[in-house]
């Protein structure tokens, strides 16, 4: 049976957390970018080989041009690089699959749309490249070859495509097979832009198939329409499940997008932003009632940019923590412009580090606010308010403390709104929708109680088990 969503992000999430987690993808990722598929691809050279419409294996569409087509294998290669090269829109999934902090890659695709999108990987795409690739960085294993973008070279390593190409494979390919193996048994592997008729979904059928069955690896598959489809998609789903692999199902690729988004904001570092500034009772006691629950969180790293809210709750977390010996100023985090015209925060204590950055202060909130997962805003004016913008544009879920005023009560009354269906859409943290009693304790006339609800609705932002 397949999947929820939240249970494929939860398990890829612990993946990632020890460093365990690896993605493949597949072709449905670059048809989202505008690509051809493989039937659109072949399709020119198919009609000018004269391969009737009843063929529907493409490996053997791809032979059957090399066999009957003036050129033979040079023309069908030159007929791909067409297809795939040249200048593409970057799609947001590929954008999002590089927020992901895996450190191994595989795809089955030509294009360079993920090495692209990701500055830095490693690309492996020839059996020799294999043993020369470096522990320290991550690397793109592009098991099917590779274009390049040279007229003159047009692949860094010529296309598996054809069917005597797939059968020949592991002969062909040692060192990469051997390579994925050996990935496939170590590591959880989320398979991606696949579907039930994809040619390359034997690739994954035939990893599920022969190598021992230890239910670590995950896929997202779109499920079809009619009910022929449905039935062939229902067998190879049962066929994935009984080898080991969960499968959440999708109805468009369109909700991949969806998807990537959540497992981004689950693999972040466990951070808190505290947003906020004023001086009143009810800002001073959320701030001390929330840093004491949170002083017994030292998993979750703290940040802010020294603004009263957040020096208040940094530096009583860090006197708590003192006292009971668990301090680590690593954990609590206070970012600078190093170049400011406006007088620097006055600290009247030191703790946690202090980061200087020579960014631009907008610049700044959005490189630590997009690196959070849940933002707390106490009080606050304007600056509150695009901070509380900003973590809706990254998806990071935004916890206000109503009873401090200023723009954390607007967002708290957004929030309630949208959980009372007064407003469109509704609210979720962690990927579930959020208790409205809870939210409506964000209100509450004693501190404490305030401080716990947020601490609740930190331990879903922060994809808490039972949460």
């Amino acid at each position: 049976m397949p999947i929820a969503s939240h249970e494929l992000v939860h398990a890829f999430g612990n993946a990632s957390d020890v460093g365990n987690a690896a993605v493949f993808v597949g072709a449905g990722l670059s048809a989202a970018a505008g690509l051809p598929d493989w039937a659109g691809l072949l399709e020119p050279l198919r009609t000018q080989a004269g391969i009737p419409d009843v063929v529907q294996d493409m490996p053997l569409v791809a032979e059957y041009i090399v066999q009957n087509m003036g050129g033979g294998r040079g023309r069908l290669l030159e007929g791909i690089w067409q297809g795939v090269s040249g200048p593409r829109p970057r799609a947001s999934v590929h954008q999002l699959l590089a927020q992901l902090p895996v450190r191994e890659l595989w795809t089955t695709n030509y294009d360079t749309l993920i090495e692209d999108a990701r500055q830095g990987l490693q690309v492996v795409a020839t059996e020799d490249s294999v043993l020369q690739a470096r522990v320290d960085a991550p690397v793109l294993y592009k098991m099917h070859g590779s274009i390049s973008h040279d007229d003159r070279e047009p692949w860094v390593q010529e296309p598996v495509i054809t069917r005597t190409d797939y059968e020949r494979y592991a002969q062909q390919h040692p060192l990469m097979s051997a390579t994925l193996t050996a990935s496939y048994l170590t590591r959880t592997m989320l398979f991606l832009g696949f579907s039930f008729n994809d040619p390359n979904i034997e690739v994954l059928l035939r990893l599920a198939r022969s190598l021992p069955r230890h239910g670590q690896h995950l896929t997202v598959l779109r499920r079809p329409t009619t009910s022929a489809d449905i039935q062939l998609h229902e067998l190879r789903v049962r066929d994935l499940e009984q080898s080991g692999v969960k499968v959440c199902e999708i109805a468009e690729y369109g909700d991949l997008e969806a998807l990537l988004s959540e497992l981004v904001r689950r693999t972040r570092p466990p951070r808190v932003f505290i947003s906020g500034s004023g001086a009143d009772e009810d800002i001073a006691s959320s701030c001390q009632a929330l840093a004491e629950r949170l002083a017994q969180l030292p998993a979750w790293q703290i940040a802010s940019l020294g603004g009263p809210a957040g020096w208040h709750v940094t530096r009583e977390v860090a006197r708590q923590r003192s006292d009971e010996e668990s301090y680590d100023p690593q954990q609590l985090l206070l970012f600078f412009r190093a170049k400011s015209e406006a007088a620097a925060p006055a600290l009247d204590a030191r703790a946690g580090t202090a980061i200087y950055s020579p960014l631009e202060r907008l610049p700044l909130v959005t490189a630590v606010i997009s690196e959070s997962r849940a933002l707390v805003a106490i009080g606050g004016g304007d600056r509150t308010a695009e901070e509380i913008t900003i973590a809706h544009e990254h998806g990071v879920g935004v916890i206000p403390l109503p009873r401090s005023g200023g723009s954390a009560r607007q967002e708290w009354q957004v929030g309630l709104d949208q959980l009372s269906g007064v407003r469109g859409h509704t609210r979720t943290l962690g990927g579930a929708p959020i208790d409205v009693r809870v939210w409506k304790r964000l209100d509450s006339d004693h501190a404490g109680t305030r401080a716990q609800a947020v601490i609740t609705l930190l331990e879903q932002a922060m994809y808490t088990p039972g949460a």
